[in-house]
């Protein structure tokens, strides 16, 4: 006969248990920032690797065609089709080893890169134009209703393919304000509405001018007011469509620009010009700052601190300012 143990198995008390659960939570407590911050040093590394292969294809687009690429060349009626749109995005598709969907980007008719719902060519997802920090609800988003500062034709509505990255478009690339001149465009950056910006043409240095940074999606006081403030605007997660090309509000989708600091926020009680403002300004996910690209090809973090006079002269090409990046 099999012999039986005197001594039964003993399990855990609720005492004891209780205790190692404690103990679990707060290693998972000390664990947890370490796992967020190697996570975040991931995210910095891939923003940046993104912005560099960003400057570099612009680089290698001005060496091919005596300028940097435009900001937006918005549609305009040709035999009653819209035609002819393009912006800094497009015209780098190839040089982002994206030639296929340049192939497919129809500039006869407009209305076809929107055709096709969520395979449409406009509503592909660019992974170099995605910042894995930025917080943006969906890398597609469907246009439907908005109508901002200047009317949307209908064909226009679709989905969109996102960017967490902007072209750098002076002080202001939000453009309140009637046609032709768009007085509140200040076309004074290198990434603009119309722009044709040559190397030579940033006398302020290549190594002290912005030629790409980052778009950040995520405001809470924006939501809030927004819907008060600016009823026909998008909300953050529709700004930064990379393929918008519809009319001259384009510019606030493709190009960044520094009316207010890095990662401005609107404050409560905001009108409608500091949301203006919020949807144009450089900023990120990135604790502490966000990152650019410098038109010299080198990508630089800089903090939120940054003096709003330092960051504009930072985003001219030709200011006369004398400033050095931090």
């Amino acid at each position: 006969m099999a012999a039986h143990s005197r001594h039964p198995q003993r399990g855990f008390t609720l005492i004891e248990l209780l205790v190692v659960i404690a103990i679990i939570a707060i290693l998972v407590g000390l664990l947890l920032p370490a796992v967020q911050k190697v996570r975040e040093a991931a995210n910095r590394m891939k923003c940046a690797n993104n912005l560099k292969q960003q400057a570099l294809a612009a680089h290698n687009y001005e060496s091919a065609h005596g300028a940097f690429p435009t900001g937006t060349n918005p549609s305009v009626t040709v035999n009653g089709v819209p035609a002819l749109g393009t912006n800094v995005w497009v015209e780098l598709l190839p040089h982002f080893e994206q030639d296929n969907l340049r192939r497919k980007w129809d500039f006869n008719d407009n209305r076809n890169n929107v055709a096709g719902g969520r395979s449409a060519t406009q509503a592909q997802i660019i992974k170099i134009l995605i910042c894995p920090s930025d917080r943006l609800p969906e890398p597609v988003w469907e246009l439907t209703q908005f109508y901002p500062v200047l009317p949307l034709p209908s064909w226009s509505f679709g989905f969109y393919g996102m960017s967490s990255y902007g072209g750098n478009a002076g002080k202001r690339s939000v453009l309140t304000g009637g046609l032709p001149d768009l007085p509140r465009l200040s076309k004074d950056g290198v990434i603009y509405v119309g722009s044709s910006v040559r190397l030579a043409d940033i006398t302020d240095g290549a190594s002290n001018t912005f030629l790409f940074g980052e778009r950040y999606h995520f405001d809470a006081e924006y939501e809030r007011q927004r819907p008060l403030v600016w009823p026909d605007g998008p909300p953050m997660a529709g700004w930064g469509r990379w393929g918008f090309v519809a009319n001259f509000g384009a510019s606030g989708n493709i190009s960044l620009s520094a009316p207010a600091p890095i990662n401005y926020q609107v404050p409560p009680g905001g009108d409608f010009s500091r949301l203006e403002d919020r949807a144009c300004v450089f900023g990120s996910g990135h604790p502490g700052g966000a990152k650019f690209a410098v038109a010299d090809g080198s990508v630089r973090f800089l903090r939120d601190s940054t003096p709003l006079p330092l960051l504009q002269a930072l985003s001219t090409r030709s200011g006369g300012e004398v400033v050095t990046l931090p």
